[in-house]
This record gives structure tokens, sequence and C-alpha cells, in this order.
């Protein structure tokens, strides 16, 4: 083992990344211009890939702040009880998380994003997440599902041009705070019921966006009643049922990308007053995705590490146990792997006696402690798990 492989456990553990949110999205000056905060996006950057966005909305103080902050940790957000709005623009934190990691959005009310400027809250909301949370308070009123409808109208602004699509979002109704009684098909119920004509299309609009197996009701009552953990352990566990690894195409996004994509449609909006999806695609594909991956793979050395192997050799990638005879104690017929700086075998004692906390990803070079990676047995080499997901190699 070389004196780099020797030197791991020295190697300073990854950063955990903080769960307290930081600003994202605010607005400046007369005409509130939007503007991106360098901290939320250094945030997101952070990730690897993949990446599971949730995005918190609906009217202000209606406890979206609180129900985030639940959800990665408790203060998350920023919360009080008076009657003026916290949260304005997007608010983010971030959090480590198997199989995908955790982006959540903290979003101003739907009644300020109403207004043009504030708009790019609802598009990064809809391009973004894959978990929509619209939190209304107190009961499923209809001037909750009118706001709801609202947000789902400006997507008008993202055109799609006859290519390109939107990534399937999930939708979770919340009423936080409930004083009513409802069934678990409450939803369905509402967007079934027979209206007059403006309401019967907003509830049309809700319904073709969301698919019924894409939209669900839950409720939770005030954190002082006995069935608060109940309810709230409902909700986390839906949350991240629908908090699916974003995707453009078939790629899995990771942080830079997310922040590439942010990027763009703060300029294309800025510039055009729409979001083109096949210009964003283009431009998050080919900058954020493509060019990136060829200097990685040169960097990393995965195209040495990828010779001569055979494409069925490389369709039949997986995780699991290498034997071979370990270099440093001799003994054969041991489980263990390749280093990936020399690429002699050496079994898992002598792998934990000389780096017992971390390893090097084969393919990254990046640090990661043990559990938070797998053996590759087409490459023999230990590989982080966010890099083996990179790579579509199923790591259960």
């Amino acid at each position: 083992m070389d004196a780099s492989g020797a030197a791991a456990q020295d190697a300073p553990a990854p950063a955990v990344l903080t769960c307290a949110s930081v600003p994202l999205l605010k607005f400046e000056g007369a005409i509130e211009r939007p503007v991106l905060s360098e901290e939320g996006l250094a945030a997101i950057a952070a990730l690897p890939g993949p990446v599971c966005p949730v995005a918190f909305v609906g009217d202000g103080r209606s406890g979206k702040s609180f129900l985030a902050s639940k959800l990665v940790g408790e203060g998350a957000f920023p919360q009080d009880d008076s009657d003026v709005a916290v949260t304005e623009g997007i608010d983010v934190a971030v959090v480590q998380n198997h199989p995908g990691h955790l982006i959540v959005f903290d979003c101003e009310g739907g009644n300020n994003a109403m207004s043009k400027s504030h708009s790019i809250v609802t598009v990064v909301g809809a391009l973004i997440a894959t978990a929509l949370v619209f939190v209304t308070d107190g009961k499923a009123s209809e001037a909750a599902v009118r706001a709801l409808a609202n947000m789902l109208e400006e997507r008008t602004l993202i055109k799609c041009d006859g290519t390109g699509s939107l990534h399937a979002q999930s939708l979770l109704f919340v009423v936080n705070q409930n004083r009513l009684r409802y069934s678990d098909d409450a939803l369905e119920k509402i967007l079934a019921a027979d209206h007059d004509e403006d309401r019967s299309e907003i509830r049309a609009l809700i319904s073709k966006t969301y698919a019924e197996d894409r939209r669900r009701f839950l409720t939770v009552p005030s954190d002082h009643r006995p069935d608060f953990e109940q309810r709230w352990t409902e909700l986390h566990e839906a949350i991240m049922q629908a908090a699916t690894p974003l995707k453009m195409g078939q790629l899995w996004m990771t942080g830079q990308q997310v922040v590439h994509m942010l990027k763009q449609i703060e300029a294309l909006l800025a510039k055009h007053g729409k979001v083109s999806l096949p210009s964003l695609h283009r431009s998050v594909i080919l900058d954020g995705w493509l060019k990136p991956t060829v200097s990685q793979v040169m960097g990393s050395r995965m195209d040495k590490l990828l010779e001569g192997f055979s494409e069925a050799d490389l369709a039949q990638q997986r995780v699991g146990e290498v034997i071979g005879e370990c270099q440093e104690c001799k003994k054969a017929s041991a489980v263990g792997w390749l280093d990936p700086d020399v690429e002699d075998f050496f079994c898992e004692d002598c792998w934990r006696k000389f780096s017992p906390k971390v390893l090097k990803c084969s393919f990254c070079m990046n640090f990661q402690p043990w559990p938070r990676g797998r053996v590759e047995t087409v490459t023999r080499m230990w590989h982080c798990l966010d890099c083996l997901m990179q790579l579509g190699v199923d790591i259960a």
C-alpha cells in the first residue's frame, strides 16, 4: 500500500454539511430584482449526486418554515409567531442522506410570490423540486385550492417549445394546525366536487398537473396535540418517499448541476421573461454535465480503470465481495479490493489497519467514511455510494 493510501487515516473526514438554512434567493432595490445568494449556491454545490429537492410552498404564516425545520432539524429555518412573513424569496438547507442528498427549499408565501418580480420563486419550485409540499393553515379552504391553482398558472413562464418536459413532481397537500376531521381521500373529494365553471377549471388544472398517484392529502395538528408526532411521522415518510432524485433526461443531477440550473433560470427569466426547457436542458447537460464528466474521467483515471473490460463485463457491474491474495499479509483467498493508486490487492483486515476511518473512492478520488461506499466486482475497487449511483450500479 503506497504512502497516500497509508496516510488515508490522517486525511480529514468529509465535512458534514450543516443543517442550518442559508439564503438562496432574495430581492434587491425598488424593482425587487431577484438575486441568487452565493451562500446558498455554495451549500448546494457541495452536494454530490444524486440530490432530492423538496420545496415547501403555500400562503404566508401557514407554518411552512416550522414543517421544513422539522424535516431538516429543529430551528433550521427562521420562524416566529408575528403576523409578518418571515421568509422572503427562498431559504435553503442541505442534508447529506442516503440514497439521495436532501435539498430543502423554504419558499416565501404564495401571496408574495404572485407579484411579477417574485414569480421566479414559483418557477424554481416547479423546475427543481421533485416533491412539492403545499401548506395551508387550519383547513382545506377554497382559498387554499385557488392559491395552489394560481401557483400552477405561474408555470406558464416555463416554455417547453415541443421538446423537453418537466420532471414528474409529486404534490403533498398539507393542512397544518388542522382543526377539522378529514378522510385520507379528502383531496380527491375536493377535486371531484361539482362547482361553477371557474372553480371546476381550477380543479381540472390541479388534476392535470398532478396525476392521482402523484398527489396526496395529509394533516398535521398543533404541536401540543397528542397525535402530533404520529401525524408528523406520516408526513415525514410521505416527503421522503416523494423526494426522488432529480434527473435531467436520464442523468442524475449533482449539486453543481443544480447550481448551474438555478443560474440559467435566473438569466433566462431576466432576459426573456420565460424559461425555455430545451435551452435549459442543453445548457445544463452540455455545460454542466458532459464537459465536467470528461475532465472528471480523465482526472480520476477512470479511462485507465475501465481498460480491458468488455461491454458485457461493464453491463454486469454490481457491488459484492472480491477475492484475492493480499499483498501486505500474503493471505490467500481473502476478501478485499484493489488500491486505486497502485492497483495492488489488499485484504479487508489490512485496509482496516492502514485506514480505519476513511477510504479513497477509486472514481472521484475523494475520501469517504467506510459505510459510504461499496466494492464493485468488475473493477475490483472500492467506490463511494455517490459515484456508484452516478454510474448506475445497484448498491442494494
